[in-house]
């Protein structure tokens, strides 16, 4: 996928691999500029738009290399990409801020308010939800295409682009929790964020009359729990008006299924709620109507911060009063998923203690894009610290990582689970760009020397001094 692309890029640092991989993606682009999100060599694929993160990568590849004709043969290529997320088909209502259209698209599928496998996932209908992820992507796919732009003298499509990126911003920006210190999801219609209220419980078929008044209009999820499996998923109808035609009809068909029932996102919203009609429920089943809640907080929602859509001021905030707080997301291994959920779930510890380094890379490349380089040293210690205690007890990288414990989670030698050299390479302020070509920048925030190997060329970073060694024996103090 693009996320895992991104990481690989990072995991081998001065490689032709990620040149490689920007070509597999570009290869299978469409007419009308979709790329699959996961297409294999044998013509696998993935069957769903790729997450906005390939002009990113391409820029990436850049910085490296800085040769303009790379640019000149992608750019095209991913100006079509980029207009393709804005097509009907991910912005319906076609106010230019799209949605998600399949969980698989977020690289983070065990998201609870979307995932509809367990029990004490919500199960939200992800294409009726605003996310600051998808908005940050975007942005700062916009942001390379600029860029690109310039160096390209393309013109013609830097308005547009510009315009879409402030467009992408405000509705970020607006997502903003002054109390939180976070970004936050947002209904797609009516820009709320409330937490979550049960409005209605009800056993068995029969009419409800909860005559309620809303102070906004809201969007309902209808959560059916059954006791047996071969139960039928009932019809549920719902009027804003007792005296009126329903105004929105369930069938069985409607539902995501789950374990232990089914759930439901009404694709309207509602200033006022008289009557629900529930037929073909099993005397022992039950239906809960309540609001979406909007309020678990997940890794993703740094997004904004990689992307560079801060300014200073809520930048500092994000950091310490979210980031660096240890009733929150500050852990011992790394950030995890999705900590909030821990303490009122149990049996959910092992997704929401769940360290996935993609990530973290992308929290750890936001500090380092903000001054944080202290902040992102202690990070980078954080997960090297489970990823080497894993390597020495089980010989094996992990797809995840406790947070707390540092424990592998998932699969054995995963791809998102190889030590990620190029971010500690970032982090220390040392770039190799090939075997004759360095850059530095910063100092070493590390507590201790640390002596990078690449092709003959050595570069030792001590605390106030930098020595590079080039393969032909001269060296270079710094």
């Amino acid at each position: 996928t693009p996320l895992e692309a991104h990481y690989l890029a990072s995991v081998l640092p001065a490689s032709q691999t990620a040149q490689e991989l920007l070509k597999n993606f570009l290869f299978v682009q469409k007419e009308d500029g979709t790329i699959d999100g996961k297409p294999g060599l044998a013509g696998q694929r993935g069957r769903y738009l790729a997450a906005p993160m390939l002009a990113s990568l391409a820029w990436k590849i850049y910085e490296t290399k800085e040769d303009a004709n790379f640019l000149k043969e992608v750019f095209p290529h991913l100006h079509k990409f980029f207009w393709a997320w804005f097509s009907p088909e991910y912005d319906e209502d076609r106010d230019g801020l799209p949605q998600w259209k399949h969980i698989l698209q977020t690289g983070f599928e065990d998201n609870p308010l979307f995932d509809a496998w367990h029990t004490w996932s919500l199960g939200v209908d992800i294409t009726q939800v605003h996310s600051p992820a998808l908005e940050a992507m975007l942005y700062h796919e916009a942001s390379c295409l600029v860029k690109m732009a310039e160096i390209l003298e393309r013109n013609d499509t830097l308005a547009l682009l510009q315009e879409q990126a402030a467009k992408l911003r405000g509705s970020i920006e607006s997502t903003w929790g002054a109390r939180t210190g976070l970004y936050h999801y947002r209904d797609r219609e009516t820009g709320s964020s409330l937490a979550g209220k049960v409005l209605v419980k009800q056993q068995g078929s029969g009419t409800i009359s909860p005559k309620l008044n809303f102070e906004a209009p809201t969007r309902l999820l209808i959560e059916v729990q059954i006791k047996s499996p071969a139960a039928k998923r009932p019809e549920i109808r719902i009027h804003q008006f007792s005296t009126k035609p329903a105004d929105e009809v369930i069938s069985s068909g409607d539902y995501q299924w789950r374990d232990g029932g089914a759930v439901y996102t009404t694709q309207k919203v509602y200033p006022k709620l008289a009557k629900i009609v529930v037929k073909n429920l099993g005397d022992d089943d039950t239906v809960t109507v309540k609001t979406l809640d909007f309020t678990t907080e997940d890794h993703t929602l740094f997004m904004p911060l990689w992307a560079g859509v801060p300014d200073e001021g809520h930048a500092q905030i994000m950091i310490g009063r979210a980031l660096l707080d240890s009733k929150r997301f500050n852990r011992p291994f790394g950030i995890p998923a999705c900590p909030s959920l821990a303490s009122r779930v149990r049996e959910a510890e092992s997704i929401s203690q769940a360290v996935h380094l993609p990530w973290n890379l992308l929290i750890c490349e936001g500090l380092l894009r903000y001054g944080f380089r202290s902040d992102a040293a202690r990070l980078v210690v954080h997960i090297m610290t489970g990823i080497i205690q894993n390597l020495k007890q089980n010989r094996a990288f992990y797809a995840r990582y406790h947070a707390e414990k540092g424990t592998g989670i998932g699969e054995r030698n995963a791809l998102s689970g190889l030590a990620p050299v190029g971010l500690f390479l970032k982090v220390l302020g040392v770039e190799i760009l090939s075997a004759t070509r360095v850059r530095l920048e910063g100092s070493n925030p590390f507590p201790w020397d640390v002596t990078v190997g690449y092709k003959g060329l050595r570069v030792i970073r001590g605390a106030n001094k930098t020595e590079v060694i080039f393969a032909n024996g001269k060296s270079v103090a710094v």
